[in-house]
């Protein structure tokens, strides 16, 4: 059984070593995530009023562990096509692509938790309307996205 053990860390160990260069990126999404987790859970508890859905929670870190798995399958597949420049420029872009949405998400939770907040109105607003007027792409899929749920 020890052997076993051994050989699991040893194996862990030597993928996070190998993941080293992408580690920034997959801290600050996970911190972003677990902020928007409990601002979701706030919001659920406090303005919802609804209880605490363990089959929710579960299916956020089922989300964060599927961009977590996205970020390094992006970084290896690229390093082992001998494109390591390349993927660590996509891992950054879709680390700020996933942050964008969760933080995004994280002031509409905090704009329904404290309502008369100007600040968190605000940069509701900027990020949801003003950034997405910069990058049309994302404003063409927020659209699409809108039509969808009609």
């Amino acid at each position: 059984m020890d052997a076993i053990k051994i050989i699991l860390a040893t194996l862990i160990g030597g993928f996070v070593a190998y993941l080293q260069p992408v580690h920034n990126a997959m801290m600050v999404l996970t911190i972003v995530f677990v902020a928007d987790i409990i601002f979701g859970i706030s919001t659920d508890l406090f303005v919802n009023k609804l209880r605490f859905s363990p089959k929710k929670f579960m299916f956020s870190f089922i989300t964060i562990a599927i961009y977590l798995s996205i970020v390094s399958s992006v970084y290896v597949i690229g390093e082992k096509m001998g494109d390591k420049k390349e993927s660590l420029y996509v891992v950054k872009m879709l680390t700020y692509v996933f942050i964008y949405f969760y933080v995004s998400n994280s002031l509409h939770n905090l704009t329904q938790i404290f309502p008369s907040n100007r600040v968190f109105k605000f940069l509701d607003y900027v990020l949801g309307l003003e950034f997405v007027k910069r990058i049309p792409a994302l404003g063409s899929f927020l659209e699409k996205e809108k039509g969808e749920k009609k």
